[in-house]
């Protein structure tokens, strides 16, 4: 059965109690990776690094993977798979951490970057997490900036399940039944692609203020028309965030644009996923929170609702 749920004010407390600011700076998305949690020394968690190559060689990736120090649960771990690895793991924090450490089955957390330190690579999130518009066309570009190619989420969904994957059970017994994918922004465009067209390799989604307004609406478009229907129940979570008053106003007019392209496509994504059967689908808000403050804010709530 198809369920719609609101929690708001559940996901504002669960940020609070982490010590996160409700309307902290807003992230630099040139800013490079530092020290972070990872190069602390943890009860609960111990981090190692993998580095993968898409099949062709061309492209590079490097895995940040939090494994819990605790031994296995009897069915194995939940296991998290967040995109924009680098900066997920730049708003990763200990006491976070010693809370899902806490939990009768800790996730293990697989944080997908792309090989460099810089906090968001824009030119290669463009490529790998943008669904391909034309089928047989040889090459497109992004419709937000023409100097960066797009359509490569069907590739990257490849090496996730082929290479990805396999990597991270190598070193964690997993539990197959829960599994989850977060993207934020184009990440999370890319986790509604994942849920369209191969709702089957996880069992949790979470998209965290998706870019709708993508190709105008690209996304809507394929889930309204050309989802694999689900064979077995799936979660899907929405985090959006709602900047406070008097922000709309000092927007630029792209800014303006996608958060107009953003609601015109959100009435037509709720129908959507109305019609996906087994899919349960909770909304939670972010009140008071940039798009750019959303990416941090939405990962405790998210990896504390698989360690449950």
């Amino acid at each position: 059965m198809r369920t719609f749920r609101l929690a708001a004010a559940a996901v504002v407390l669960t940020v609070a109690a982490m010590g996160m600011p409700l309307a902290s700076a807003q992230p630099d998305p040139t800013a490079r990776v530092g020290v972070t949690v990872a190069d602390a020394t943890l009860q609960g968690y111990r981090f190692e690094q993998l580095r993968i190559s898409s099949a062709d060689g061309q492209r590079h990736y490097r895995v940040h993977l939090a494994l819990p120090r605790a031994s296995a649960p009897a069915q194995g771990f939940p296991v998290a798979y967040l995109l924009d690895g680098n900066a997920a793991l730049m708003e990763l924090d200990a006491a976070l951490l010693q809370r899902l450490a806490a939990q009768p089955r800790p996730p293990v957390l697989a944080l997908i970057a792309h090989d460099n330190d810089l906090r968001i690579d824009g030119t290669a999130r463009s490529f790998d997490y943008t669904p391909r518009r034309t089928p047989g066309k040889a090459e497109e570009f992004d419709v937000m900036n023409v100097q960066r190619r797009s359509g490569g989420a069907d590739a990257f969904l490849d090496l996730i399940e082929s290479r990805i994957k396999p990597a991270v059970a190598a070193k964690a017994n997993l539990d197959p039944a829960r599994q989850m994918l977060w993207g934020h922004s184009y990440g999370g465009l890319f986790v509604l692609h994942a849920l369209a067209r191969r709702p089957a390799a996880f069992s949790d989604y979470v998209a965290v203020d998706p870019s709708l307004w993508w190709a105008d609406g690209f996304i809507v478009d394929e889930l309204e028309h050309h989802a694999v229907p689900l064979a077995a129940p799936a979660k899907l979570l929405l985090i959006q965030g709602r900047p406070a008053a008097g922000k709309p106003a000092q927007r630029s007019t792209d800014h303006a644009a996608r958060a107009a392209g953003n609601a015109q496509a959100a009435a037509r994504l709720d129908a959507a996923l109305r019609e996906m059967h087994g899919l349960d689908v909770e909304k939670q808000g972010l009140p008071g929170l940039s798009h750019g403050q959303t990416l941090g804010a939405a990962i405790a709530p998210a990896l504390l609702s698989l360690s449950r």
